[in-house]
């Protein structure tokens, strides 16, 4: 079922550093714009910060995690070997589980803007293929 070289630091490392470039990406390089495309409020944003932020961040760290596996899995799996593979395998992940699957649905049943599909978008290409080229470097 599971391949069994997986370095779960890879992994882990990986999952940090999709985390900072979500960090960036959706703080000080596109965070004003994310907020306002995703129209978000102030009162949003306090009722947020009141709730904590430390399960969600928790979560969605794990659901990073797991994808990161999951990635580590698939490159093991195809026998992906070299960057520039594993950063194509990243680019088709994108296109097929996230740009036309996920996204896609957001804007065509849940009225988002194609703007912010675009930033959303950008940014999951960004995560998945340096994940991609630091799972494999790291394996």
């Amino acid at each position: 079922m599971f391949t069994g070289d997986i370095n779960w630091l890879g992994v882990l490392g990986a999952t940090v550093v999709s985390f900072i470039i979500g960090f960036l990406w959706y703080g000080p390089l596109f965070g004003k714009q994310w907020l306002k495309l995703s129209k978000i409020s102030a009162a949003d944003i306090a009722k947020g910060k009141q709730k904590g932020m430390a399960k969600p961040m928790i979560l969605n760290f794990v659901g990073t995690l797991i994808m990161a596996f999951v990635f580590a899995q698939l490159i093991n799996i195809i026998g992906i070997s070299s960057v520039g593979q594993a950063a194509v395998l990243g680019f088709w992940i994108w296109l097929g589980f996230f740009a036309c699957a996920t996204l896609l649905g957001s804007v065509l049943w849940e009225g988002k803007s194609w703007s912010l599909f675009v930033l959303n978008g950008l940014y999951w290409l960004v995560s998945l293929k340096v994940m991609g080229i630091l799972l494999f470097i790291w394996s």
